[in-house]
């Protein structure tokens, strides 16, 4: 199966992006699953076909499968320390503060890229050279990409195994795993079987199995950044080895892939990059545990340690003009399709949050910032916003907004909220206030909004959210989203659109599982409530997130967005039974199941399920239950039947893709109609809920189940042609 999935995404691969030709390799630790080519390998001076065999400049791949492999591999054996400074091994004053640590996670401030072919013609020279750049920052302080650490570290390597650098891979890595094609300034016949790279203007000819890489060929072909070569099969050679501990221990693989090495950037391994992203014009595969590089010349390599499987595109993309380089499309095309068929039930997600962490807050630097946020709001690590934000430089957070529960998300349910004086002062928006003033907003230049929601439209956040979209189209405030995926996912749809609306729990003409992430609803709340007098809201996407996917397949840790939302299954049961706050049953708050379990001392528990057609039960399992609701200190401090005992009925959630829980709660409202009669007592708040008395007089004149869902059905209908408009008028912000 997914020999077929490469070798189609070879070829489309190949075409989009315009690339002359491509191989490609992937299988896992214990065999190649597809090893394959297409088009071809030069187009000029004459074409030949790309095939297998065909030997293509890896650019800096060369800094991972060779520099990064040869300096671990002298670390297990003692002859390297990474915290030990590169001056120990390079006398140059100006590398005193530099480590191997520094050099091996682009952190050594050193600039990316410098022209130092036309002034160098040795490594010494460049060494030289780099010794005399500026540097930018502390080391270790900030992330940046730089061909100039690996250049010294391929000249520490070097010291450290007192051979060249070629000569050490040659003989302790690409030789034991049988890389026999593998290698530095390859000689005939293997120069003969290179693909071709750019018709050079410098060098005045094309390359043909010379390294590319200027600089690289300035210092005799032989670099820690770039000169190496090889071959699809030898690549999956080293992939398989990598994966199974054969050249370097597990324990060091673990210590290379570990996150968290630049504070700042987080995705920054040892050599690697790590957790890759589908926005990105890098490859990815969809994996917490994935790590990978790319060439410039148009190579790439992803693997994941926990499924032990790899991926790699080797290509030459910039054959015969770099004009014509299209690496993004190229790794794109081959690898999205590639991971969703590996990867049909998982990703890696990454929130809005970790994507301005990930462009080291360029948007915010030096912009005078307010802030609506609570404490569930963290990165992908864990790490809470308050805290990213504290990484970031010339970041100006002049404001703090909080939502229902407080932005420590510690007040119970609709309790009022009291603003705070601190050293950055913060506003309630939930209470008498329920949007910023004037004066709050007044000289702000950003208005970020990240607010984990849940996907029903019961939960207030999206309401506040609302009205602060309305007062800074008003005030004329930049408003940007961080986006988070949907954690009930992003494809179904419940309930009726309401016949009113304007309340916290239903605050806008959409169904009760809306299916939008929170940039969405921001969208359509401009378009379709505000005067848009300022500009449209400004959406940093969430990334690597299908939208059939819900949380627990995201990675993505769950913070409770609220007292009583202890996990997912409660959020997506929450669809449906939150409308039990609108009767005279307990909801399940005052036990450690809400909105799990239901009842009430009065309910004929067996009678009821014995009620509920199959149909209406996918997905979930009904069990009987008793249980005596108590006040819980943060959740609930008077529950429904306060310490009595309740016959209830507790939903376990078994299927969540078939799981539609606003049916299951209005079958299960119909059977305690019919088997309790007038006993059922709607309150006030249950119209608010459901966004009009519609549903209510469904239920108390015991309509068919057939007649509401097909109401449902028709809602749904209409509103997924509403909300394409989202996706029509903003089609460049919610691009993938």
């Amino acid at each position: 199966m997914i020999e077929q999935w490469c070798e189609r995404q070879l070829k489309a691969a190949v075409k989009k992006s315009g690339a002359p030709g491509a191989a490609a390799c992937a299988g896992t630790d214990k065999a190649a699953e597809f090893t394959g080519a297409y088009g071809l390998s030069q187009r000029k001076p004459e074409p030949q076909p790309a095939t297998a065999a065909t030997l293509y400049d890896m650019a800096s791949l060369t800094k991972v499968v060779a520099t990064t492999t040869a300096a671990m591999l002298l670390w297990e054996r003692g002859a390297l320390d990474l915290k030990q400074p590169v001056s120990d091994f390079i006398p140059e004053p100006a590398f005193r503060p530099l480590s191997i640590w520094h050099l091996l996670t682009h952190s050594t401030g050193l600039p990316a890229y410098a022209a130092l072919y036309k002034e160098i013609s040795s490594a010494d020279e460049a060494i030289k050279k780099i010794a005399a750049m500026e540097r930018t920052g502390v080391p270790g302080e900030r992330h940046r990409y730089s061909d100039f650490g690996f250049v010294l570290l391929g000249r520490v390597v070097s010291l450290a195994a007192r051979d060249t650098l070629d000569a050490f891979c040659a003989r302790e890595i690409f030789a034991p795993l049988g890389m026999q094609d593998t290698g530095y300034k390859p000689a005939e016949p293997l120069r003969a079987r290179a693909a071709a790279t750019e018709n050079c203007p410098w060098r005045g000819r094309i390359m043909k199995g010379e390294v590319h890489d200027e600089n690289a060929f300035a210092m005799g072909g032989v670099s820690g950044h770039a000169g190496l070569f090889s071959t699809a099969p030898d690549v999956a050679k080293f992939c398989q080895a990598l994966l199974s501990g054969r050249v370097l221990k597990e324990a060091t693989i673990q210590e290379m892939i570990r996150p968290g090495r630049v504070p700042s950037y987080p995705w920054q391994g040892l050599g690697w990059k790590l957790n890759g992203w589908m926005r990105g014009g890098e490859g990815y595969l969809p994996s917490r545990t994935a790590f990978g590089h790319t060439g410039w010349t148009g190579t790439c390599i992803w693997m994941d340690w926990d499924a032990k499987r790899y991926a790699a595109l080797l290509s030459n993309t910039c054959h015969p003009t770099r004009s014509g380089r299209n690496n993004r499309a190229l790794r794109q095309t081959f690898y999205i399709p590639v991971s969703r068929a590996w990867y049909p039930a998982s990703t890696n997600a990454h929130a809005g949050l970790d994507v301005l962490l990930s462009d080291d807050f360029d948007t915010l630097r030096g912009k005078r910032t307010g802030l609506l946020t609570n404490h569930a709001a963290v990165d992908e690590n864990g790490r809470h916003i308050l805290d990213t934000f504290a990484l970031g430089r010339e970041l100006m957070l002049q404001r703090l907004f909080g939502p229902e529960h407080g932005i420590r998300g510690q007040a119970e349910a609709g309790a009022k909220v009291a603003s705070e004086q601190a050293a950055i002062p913060v506003t309630s928006l939930y209470g008498d206030k329920k949007r910023p003033s004037a004066d709050d907003l007044k000289g702000l230049d950003y208005f970020v909004i990240d607010l984990p929601d849940i996907g029903s439209r019961y939960y207030t956040y999206m309401a506040t959210m609302k009205e602060c979209l309305a007062a800074c189209d008003e005030a004329r405030v930049q408003v940007i989203v961080l986006d988070r995926p949907n954690p009930i996912g992003g494809t179904i749809v419940e309930g009726p659109l309401p016949e009113k609306f304007g309340s916290l729990v239903c605050c806008a003409e959409i169904p009760v599982r809306h299916g939008l992430t929170l940039g969405e609803l921001a969208l359509y709340f401009y378009q379709r409530y505000t005067g848009r007098r300022g500009a449209v809201p400004m959406i940093i996407r969430t990334d690597n997130w299908p939208r059939d996917l819900h949380h627990p397949q995201c990675a993505l840790p769950w913070v409770a967005p609220s007292p009583n939302m202890p996990d997912y299954t409660t959020a997506l049961l929450y669809v449906g039974q939150c409308l039990f706050e609108g009767v005279n049953l307990n909801e399940g708050r005052g036990t450690p199941f809400p909105f799990q379990v239901f009842g009430a001392p009065w309910l004929d528990v067996k009678q009821v399920m014995d009620l509920v057609p199959e149909a209406y039960r996918m997905g979930v399992e009904l069990i009987a239950a008793e249980y005596t609701p108590r006040p819980i200190e943060g959740k609930v401090s008077n529950p429904k039947y306060n310490g009595e005992k309740c016959a209830g009925v507790r939903i376990e959630l078994k299927d969540p893709q078939t799981a539609r829980p606003f049916m299951l709660a209005v079958a299960l409202l119909t059977a305690i109609r019919v088997a309790h009669g007038e006993q059922l007592k709607f309150e006030p708040i249950f119209d608010t809920l459901a966004g009009g008395p519609w549903l209510r007089e469904q239920l108390q004149a015991r309509a068919p189940l057939e007649r509401i869902a097909g109401r449902c059905e028709e809602d749904a209908r209409k509103f997924a042609q509403m909300r394409s408009l989202i996706y029509e008028t903003n089609q460049q912000l919610l691009s993938v």
